[in-house]
């Protein structure tokens, strides 16, 4: 790579964040990369977000655009000149020297992409504390080269950006699409000194909703959209989150046959055993105190729901 700092956009699309938005936009603008535009769109917020992103003025690029974050991404894709092409979201602060270390990692042809470490910032409430704990165990066991990352924390080749666009028949989940098809025309280099701090939902109701979500889209991922070898998981889901939910449907299955057949009641306990057993071991490597281990159960149950309803709602919506 040439002395001289190739040239960057960095996209952020946004709706209604407006409790976090300023604290993203201030960090970009702190980022030790001169060689960088910052460009923003915004779907339409009602809370104010709009309004305080006017403020900054030509210190950033700003658009409304209406659609989903596929959409917005897009928009901004086809509009960039820039040789790079970073994604962060509004509910981030990226690290100084973030950037930098990005595009440092893409240092051969063979690397298209690169994407970094998501840490919990301070002053968030225990469960946002505990969710990002997970997460960060989770990015901590990366490999060198990975199948996919998400755009809290990307960079790649505009190029390949332009190349392959997300998918916006995809309402969430869309990041983990368009990284698998990325990587299908060359490496993605995880950076873990790369460092972004991401506010995690701050409810339960919020949390829920977000994994139900995540769910919903789980059918459109992995069947219609041809990545089946990847349902039972990646290099960032990791294989107990599917697999837990294929113990719950376990569970359930036999506990209701048992009501025709008394002798499934006990068949039943097996996977309800290998469940726990899960989620014993889990919440017991990432608590720090007594209190964390049992609201990690309440944060694997609630999220392991919330995946099997929306996976259900999924295959209801597209078969309908």
């Amino acid at each position: 790579m040439s002395s001289k700092q190739p040239s960057v956009t960095v996209l952020v699309t946004v709706r209604n964040s407006s409790n976090t938005i300023k604290k993203c936009i201030d960090s970009l603008l702190k980022l030790d990369y001169k060689n960088k535009k910052i460009y923003v769109t915004d779907a339409y917020s009602d809370d104010g977000t709009f309004e305080i992103l006017k403020k900054y003025g030509k210190k950033i690029r700003l658009e409304r655009v209406k659609g989903n974050i596929a959409a917005g991404h897009n928009h901004m894709i086809r509009r960039c000149k820039s040789e790079y092409i970073a994604f962060t979201d509004a509910d981030c602060v990226v690290q100084k020297d973030w950037l930098k270390k990005l595009i440092s990692a893409i240092d051969s042809e063979a690397v298209v992409a690169s994407g970094g470490m998501v840490k919990t910032p301070k002053g968030v409430n225990t469960l946002q504390k505990l969710i990002g704990r997970e997460l960060e165990y989770r990015f901590s066991r990366m490999p060198r080269y990975v199948d996919r990352l998400p755009t809290i924390s990307l960079c790649v080749r505009t190029r390949i950006a332009k190349k392959v666009l997300f998918d916006e028949d995809l309402a969430v989940a869309q990041e983990t699409d368009w990284g698998y098809r990325v990587t299908k025309l060359g490496r993605m280099v995880f950076v873990k000194d790369a460092i972004v701090y991401h506010y995690h939902r701050a409810t339960w109701k919020n949390y829920f909703k977000q994994q139900y979500a995540y769910a919903r889209a789980a059918f459109m991922l992995f069947f219609a959209k041809k990545h089946k070898d990847k349902m039972f998981g990646d290099h960032l889901t990791k294989f107990y989150i599917p697999f837990q939910i294929t113990l719950i449907y376990s569970f359930a299955l036999f506990l209701l046959m048992s009501f025709v057949f008394p002798e499934l009641l006990y068949v039943s306990l097996l996977p309800l055993g290998v469940l726990l057993f899960t989620y014993f071991a889990l919440a017991d490597r990432l608590s720090r105190k007594g209190s964390d281990f049992l609201l990690y159960f309440a944060i694997f149950a609630f999220r392991n729901i919330a995946w099997c309803f929306g996976i259900f709602r999924g295959i209801f919506v597209k078969f309908k």
